[in-house]
């Protein structure tokens, strides 16, 4: 008889007991918290991978509290004891100490530090969950009495627990997909590259798609079925493109990315960017600041020419540990302007549809369901149509519509860059 079943209730007939048809109801209980364990751990490799993404510490901790929770899972059922009831507590009652700490106060680490995340189905369900194995390993631990119960007790409960946990499992997995803990409404970031809350892309029909560029962001992946939007963009056209690009446009893709790299990889000092004219739109030290060019943007919404890889319109800086390092540029037309596809679906034009902007066009604040009107001197309007191309390997490469603060400055972290200040 193992620790925790050294104290025992009322007892069933003799004949139940003798022939193996009674079990402890502690067995039972260890049981369902071991299934309920292993759903969690599925949660935590669900999102391990975007996690990754974000920061590498952060798909750390997913993986080793995942592996944590399925080994738990087996030495509860092999071997029970009190430390294995202790470290269940422990390790669940550590990993629901952080989930909370993330909803209120925000990251502590990674390039975001202070992002408050949001919260979803997925991960609410795993701290139900795992909520439920601390109360679970505690009372075990302090209850004083045991009583025995028939064995099937034991397959029903077992059934019942993991038909359940299944259900809500596959709920969280289908509604929120590998991204679930961060697919909640609503911005959890700072600038315009605020935490994605979900698709807003229908699936393109068409295969997967890898060129080779000469860009530090690497080779053209896009388009994706998984598009990232954030909250308060949209696509420049009301049209899904979903057509497969052609030769010809792949071809111009690639060409698009590698002259812009070619002409803007002086900027990546950024003091040669602002001896150029270019000045901060969005507030200097956020993760990810955008430049602009009076001048050059003037000249566009003059001559109309929006594609001009030696006087683009504004630059995207993202601050690194080791300083600010070129992250994009990003191409803008007039209001009402022109906005090219030279590579067919593989160059996408986007707008944002909830910053505070001055006069000037400065982005002062973001319109949120916490801040539904601007600051005294701005206003909140669409913006003119804009495209990227990216200097750093951020998910779908040099084309790809958007990304997190977060992704850019962790792709931003493995590019080269001369010593720069902050942006």
């Amino acid at each position: 008889m193992t620790a925790v079943d050294q104290q025992s209730g009322p007892a069933l007939p003799r004949r139940a007991q003798s022939d193996g048809a009674v079990i402890p109801l502690r067995k039972v209980v260890l049981g369902c918290l071991a299934i309920l364990s292993l759903a969690t751990a599925v949660v935590h490799f669900a999102v391990a991978g975007p996690h990754f993404q974000e920061y590498w510490l952060f798909g750390v901790f997913m993986v080793t509290v995942a592996w944590l929770q399925v080994l738990w899972a087996a030495i509860a059922i092999a071997a029970p004891s009190r430390p294995v009831l202790w470290a269940g507590a422990a390790i669940n009652l550590t990993v629901i100490g952080v989930y909370v700490m993330t909803r209120t106060i925000g990251d502590v680490l990674g390039p975001t530090p202070r992002t408050v995340e949001p919260v979803g189905f997925g991960d609410a369900l795993c701290t139900t969950l795992e909520a439920i194995v601390v109360t679970g390993c505690l009372w075990q631990l302090t209850a004083r009495a045991d009583r025995p119960v028939r064995r099937r007790r034991l397959v029903l409960a077992s059934a019942a627990t993991s038909g359940l946990t299944a259900t809500l499992l596959t709920a969280a997995l289908v509604a929120g997909g590998p991204d679930m803990v961060m697919a909640a409404s609503g911005s959890g970031g700072h600038g315009l590259h605020a935490r994605m809350p979900g698709m807003h892309m229908t699936r393109a029909n068409v295969p997967p798609i890898r060129l080779a560029t000469s860009s530090p962001a690497g080779a053209i992946t896009m388009p994706k079925p998984m598009m990232q939007m954030a909250a308060g963009m949209r696509m420049a056209s009301s049209v899904m493109c979903t057509a497969r690009p052609t030769t010809a446009q792949k071809a111009a893709a690639v060409r698009l990315v590698n002259i812009t790299w070619k002409a803007v990889r002086r900027f990546r000092s950024l003091a040669a960017a602002q001896a150029a004219g270019y000045t901060p739109i969005t507030p200097p030290g956020l993760p990810v600041v955008h430049y602009i060019n009076y001048k050059y943007y003037i000249s566009t919404l003059h001559t109309g020419r929006v594609i001009n890889p030696s006087r683009p319109q504004s630059l995207v800086y993202a601050n690194t540990p080791k300083g600010a390092v070129l992250a994009a540029t990003m191409y803008i037309t007039r209001p009402d302007g022109l906005t090219p596809q030279p590579g067919g679906c593989l160059t996408q034009w986007h707008v944002h549809t909830n910053l505070c902007q001055t006069a000037f066009g400065n982005v002062v604040a973001l319109v949120t369901p916490a801040t539904p009107t601007c600051p005294a001197g701005s206003t909140n309007r669409v913006t003119p149509p804009m495209m990227h191309v990216w200097f750093v390997p951020i998910p779908g490469g040099p084309t790809a519509v958007d990304a997190t603060d977060a992704q850019i400055v962790q792709a931003a972290e493995h590019v080269r860059s001369p010593h720069n200040g902050t942006a």
